[in-house]
């Protein structure tokens, strides 16, 4: 980080390279940068909100959410007070809409009972 002295302050650069005349950036050129930035990759993030995700990004996440969901009423029906599902293929296969929400509930099912056979 390159520095420039200014009436006896220092003043820091994260631009490298400071010279004397040289002006450091703003909140408003910080904003505006920031504004092109969200204009070019904008498609790829979301606000806080997650608003601004795609129609298929948020497919997914709330094919995750429900996958999450349906694990963890399959714990309880069975009777596993905690339990960790290592099926990350399936669970992709899932998200991805290759699997029906039928067919993703059973094989956790045949997965949490392969865990309580393998616990006995």
């Amino acid at each position: 980080m390159a520095a420039e002295i200014e009436n006896d302050k220092e003043i820091l650069s994260p631009f490298g390279e400071s010279g004397m005349g040289q002006q450091v950036p703003s909140l408003e050129d910080a904003g505006r940068g920031f504004e092109q930035y969200s204009q070019t990759f904008g498609k790829y993030i979301g606000d806080r909100d997650g608003k601004q995700f795609s129609h298929e990004e948020k497919e997914k996440r709330d094919r995750a959410k429900k996958a999450n969901r349906i694990y963890k009423q399959v714990c309880e029906d069975i009777g596993l007070k905690a339990c960790f599902f290592s099926n990350f293929g399936e669970w992709s296969e899932y998200i991805d809409g290759r699997m029906s929400d039928d067919e993703f509930q059973s094989h956790a099912v045949s997965r949490a009972q392969q865990m309580i056979a393998a616990d006995n």
